[in-house]
């Protein structure tokens, strides 16, 4: 329910609801590599999200990415066995979405910053605010994904660029 829920969302983590965020991804071509992502309440105001992968079935699992305040996780592989991850993140007021990506042998993830919306505007109406769902799905090599955020039509948003199915003016912020 709404009621009281919304505002101990909003002191717990920005202006979203607080759930069951969970994602599995299995490698298309070695299906003894598995990859799972959940996120774990910490304290009254705060989460962590967790990344691990299992290369022989789910038998043992390693952690290989940790994201405080993420959620919305949503995991993909790619056949070459790239692993994606996009995710949003509470970062002071604003909400970041990010994919990062991490070869099936590398012990790095690079980061690409989708989205950079304000918290707080447009002003919420209802709970979630920010959506709760992320999706990422890979076809051969290449993923591709979505996500919810602030529709207010702004540039400095979205650092890679954003194409709106909708008519909106860039200049004055505005849809229409």
């Amino acid at each position: 329910g709404e009621g009281g829920t919304g505002q101990m969302v909003k002191e717990a983590l920005g202006q979203n609801r607080l759930g069951s965020h969970m994602s599995i991804a299995v490698h298309p071509g070695n299906s003894a590599t598995v990859y799972i992502a959940w996120t774990d309440r910490t304290g009254a105001t705060g989460t962590v999200l967790h990344v691990s992968r299992s290369t022989d079935s789910g038998v043992t699992w390693t952690e290989i990415l940790t994201v405080t305040n993420g959620l919305n996780p949503a995991l993909a592989v790619t056949s070459a066995g790239t692993a994606g991850c996009l995710y949003q993140q509470l970062v002071g007021t604003r909400w970041e979405t990010h994919l990062r990506r991490r070869t099936n042998t590398g012990t790095t993830w690079t980061d690409l910053i989708l989205s950079n919306t304000p918290d707080n505007n447009p002003a919420p109406l209802f709970q979630p605010y920010l959506g709760d769902y992320c999706d990422l799905m890979s076809v051969g090599n290449n993923f591709y994904g979505v996500f919810s955020a602030s529709n207010i039509p702004d540039s400095a948003n979205f650092p890679q660029g954003v194409k709106y199915q909708r008519n909106a003016n860039f200049t004055t912020h505005q849809l229409r």
